[in-house]
């Protein structure tokens, strides 16, 4: 199964949620695509152990942020 995860996106991303990706891949053994900035991500996971072919970057650099609509 592969699972598709927005790196950049939620509470202190990309750090958390690029190290909750990385402990499913070693734990589960499963997928992981990695959507954001790829120089980012990238390093972010040099700091990790995990088996390279089980995570994938998928490069997105745009980024949209919530808006705050006025009434």
């Amino acid at each position: 199964m592969k699972i598709i995860v927005d790196a950049m996106g939620g509470d202190l991303a990309p750090i958390e949620i690029i190290k909750g990706s990385i402990d499913a891949v070693n734990e589960l053994s499963t997928n992981i695509i990695l959507v954001g900035n790829e120089d980012i991500i990238k390093e972010e996971l040099k700091k990790y152990t995990y088996p390279k072919d089980k995570v994938e970057i998928l490069k997105a650099d745009d980024i949209y942020q919530m808006m705050k609509i006025l009434a």
